[in-house]
């Protein structure tokens, strides 16, 4: 009877023993999982969602965030779009505990959805990363691997020749927004 009683006491601590290595097991598995979401993980969780996003030059955009990319994402924001790079990011209000990985698909740089706006011809003003607030209004002309050609439009006018006030070449790591029309695909 002493050996029933002295095996199942072994019994049950080599069960408790074990059960404890699991639960630190699965622990330590959530803490690794947990340190691989990235900053676009836990924006792609708040699709959908109204947030607010203040970039390196001051500015604070409030909008629905409409898709998320490794570099940049999208705000819908008053009748305008919004394409945030992550890099310019400070601080993000409003995102939710939720988080989504990318489906394995063809991933979009910052390149990519300028391209689409060089592409549309369509007028932008285009804030930029500095101490003072500074925006190029323009035309999306043409996109380099890491730069953008701006024809300049003055203030308030249409695309036409008229209005042309030369080009600017902005690098893409100076970018801080490129706000456009909300009916610009992407």
């Amino acid at each position: 009877m002493r050996w029933d009683g002295l095996f199942g006491d072994l019994d049950a601590q080599w069960h408790a023993a074990s059960q404890e290595e699991a639960e630190r097991e699965i622990n330590e598995r959530a803490r690794v999982e947990a340190a691989l979401v990235s900053l676009a993980d836990a924006l792609r969780g708040s699709l959908g969602e109204e947030i607010a996003a203040l970039m390196r030059n001051g500015v604070v955009h409030h909008g629905t965030v409409a898709r998320v990319e490794d570099q940049w994402f999208l705000l819908r924001e008053a009748g305008s779009s919004v394409i945030l790079p992550l890099a310019k990011l400070l601080k993000v209000q409003g995102l939710g505990s939720t988080r989504a990985q990318q489906p394995g698909r063809i991933r979009y740089t910052l390149a990519s959805a300028l391209r689409i706006l060089a592409r549309n011809r369509a007028a932008v003003v285009v804030e930029l990363d500095s101490a003072q607030t500074a925006v190029v209004r323009g035309v999306v002309d043409q996109v380099g691997a890491d730069f953008m050609v701006l024809t300049q439009l003055a203030d308030g006018v249409g695309r036409g020749r008229a209005n042309q006030q030369g080009s600017v070449v902005v690098p893409l790591a100076a970018v801080a927004a490129v706000v456009s029309s909300a009916e610009n695909e992407f």
